[in-house]
């Protein structure tokens, strides 16, 4: 049997019911093998010294007999907060010069507004260290800030004093995966993840915001995922709404994990210093605890600081993922009012502590969700804990007090990888595809707005993930949309390959972040009809847009599956 990509920290969602497991399986091997083929390929359309990075692998096509391992990680509490408004950045990196308190960016962190209620909408902006470009602090979403790969959410009682926390490092291409197999198993992870037994299905499900009715996903023939749900949607928690289950901010998807990944090409520059390299490379966001990171020790893995070491080929081990590490509580100096462990308080709710694979006892910890609350029976809340002599009064204290890691891998590579130059511009740039999606779910995405405390526009298209689409041998006339980059107004051609016609019926322009982005761009719409041949082969497809212009196609567009 060939490999499969395991679920994220090798979670067996169907315990009782292998044909629901397998099937699991199996999409999820489709969905990461695109991600993975699209890291690849990179992004030769827009940018000069991006693409052809074939010095990251596949895991489950390649031979990894010997391989070594590397633990990459981060500290949980986001970066950019520091240093664009705290002490790292000295008031230099932002336009106002403001430094604000320790206790400032942790409300920041744990509710987008400072201790006086200033919301980052009223904050001055921030100058990017790479291109010295100002702009708004973003990510944007309800809680788009909190952009490490480690999200919160914080339950308070009518004291305000912390009852619970729940982190989560869960990524939103694999809740999605889940809905296309079982909705009702997605709803029953909610229930007992949140430990809220009051969430309903039609909690999840996906709404079209003019008619309220529900949007049915061609996928699968049921009601489409909501995945910024009132459920999984901001840094509070009541019993009402909110909730972190899964990661929301725009760049924290796993895709765009393995897009680092595939990125972080030797370059002229070296890989000495994580913040030259990110600027030169153009991945990721400066500043951030985690992607000049990732990318340097993933460049690192490639070519090694030692050069008696051998060239390498690199990828994240299998099962791919983002993984919370165990606080350091003895580090960082928890106590608690009686003298509890506090390591009673943690609880790994998704995940595990330690992990084998194939004989091999991968490095660190592979948790997906925690919470931190006190132990039952007792008369002391998070609040009566303390760090460092200081009270809990906020997620972030502890978020400060554990890291995040993914997991290299590396085998040996025939020949060293080429060192580029940096990422330049391509001009003029070639039509790029974006994302694709079934007409009527993105619809309902791109007009559905989400309010935010950045005080920007957003619509919830921006959360949704670059999983395939599903057609089938025989269909005719479906309705697809493509985003994309195409420069002028000339409608173009679009194909998908052998088997499958395509008609472009109109081009419009939308703004959205497409998943993986910090900001929110302008991209066309183009609206096609798709009809499939009874015998067109089955699998992944790419799709071309004016192919004889650019030749070369975007993996991993179209799933086409069996009637």
């Amino acid at each position: 049997m060939a490999k499969q990509f395991i679920t994220p920290a090798n979670q067996i969602d169907f315990p009782d019911d292998e044909r629901k497991q397998s099937a699991l399986n199996q999409q999820w091997t489709t969905n990461l093998t695109g991600f993975t083929n699209q890291g690849i390929v990179g992004s030769p359309w827009a940018a000069t010294e991006s693409a052809d990075n074939t010095y990251y692998f596949n895991p489950t096509t390649a031979d990894t007999t010997g391989a070594i391992y590397a633990q990459i990680q981060w500290n949980a509490f986001p970066g950019r907060l520091s240093y664009y408004y705290g002490k790292i950045g000295g008031g230099k990196a932002n336009t106002e010069g403001m430094v604000l308190s320790d206790e400032d960016l942790l409300s920041l962190a744990d509710t987008g507004k400072t201790l006086e209620g200033i919301p980052f909408a009223q904050l001055p902006q921030i100058i990017n260290p790479c291109t010295e470009e100002r702009s708004r602090y973003g990510p944007f979403g309800p809680r788009g800030w909190q952009d490490e790969y480690c999200e919160w959410s914080v339950q308070r009682d009518s004291n305000n004093n912390i009852v619970r926390i729940d982190f989560t490092c869960e990524n939103p291409e694999y809740m999605n995966s889940l809905w296309m197999i079982d909705p009702l198993k997605v709803l029953e992870l909610y229930q007992r993840t949140l430990n809220k037994p009051q969430i309903q299905l039609q909690d999840l499900e996906l709404k079209d915001p003019a008619t309220g009715q529900l949007v049915i996903d061609p996928s699968t023939g049921r009601p489409a995922y909501n995945p910024l749900n009132k459920w999984n949607n901001g840094p509070v928690s009541t019993s009402t709404q909110g909730g972190a289950m899964h990661l929301t901010s725009t760049p924290n998807t796993l895709q765009t994990e393995i897009g680092l990944g595939a990125l972080a090409a030797p370059r002229k520059c070296g890989n000495s210093d994580a913040e030259t390299l990110i600027c030169c490379a153009n991945y990721g966001q400066p500043q951030r605890n985690s992607d000049p990171h990732i990318g340097q020790s993933v460049n690192q893995l490639v070519t090694s600081p030692n050069p008696n070491d051998p060239p390498m080929r690199a990828t994240l081990a299998n099962p791919p993922g983002l993984y919370i590490q165990l606080p350091d509580f003895a580090g960082s100096n928890y106590k608690t009012p009686d003298g509890t462990d506090p390591a009673a308080c943690w609880t790994i709710v998704r995940g595990t502590q330690t992990l084998t694979v194939d004989g091999t006892q991968l490095p660190g910890n592979y948790i997906l969700h925690a919470t931190f609350q006190a132990p039952p029976g007792k008369n002391w809340t998070v609040s009566d804990i303390t760090i460092n002599g200081r009270k809990i009064q906020w997620g972030g204290q502890v978020a400060q007090t554990f890291l995040m890691q993914i997991t290299g891998m590396a085998i040996p590579a025939q020949e060293a990888a080429p060192v580029r130059d940096c990422q330049g511009d391509r001009t003029p740039p070639l039509p790029m595809p974006l994302q694709l999606f079934h007409a009527n779910v993105f619809n309902a995405l791109i007009n559905t707005p989400v309010p935010n405390v950045m005080g920007t526009e957003m619509n919830l298209a921006s959360n949704s993930t670059l999983i395939a689409p599903l057609v089938r041998p025989g269909q005719s006339d479906i309705p697809l949309v493509l985003t994309a980059s195409v420069p002028g107004s000339t409608l173009p051609t679009v194909s998908f390959g052998e088997g499958i016609s395509v008609t472009v019926k109109g081009m419009r322009t939308v703004k959205y972040a497409v998943p993986g982005n910090t900001y929110p761009d302008e991209a066309q719409v183009l609206e096609l009809l798709v009809s499939v041949s009874a015998n067109a082969a089955l699998g992944l497809r790419g799709v071309w847009i004016n192919q004889a212009q650019s030749p070369i196609a975007f993996p991993a567009a179209l799933n086409v599956v069996a009637g």
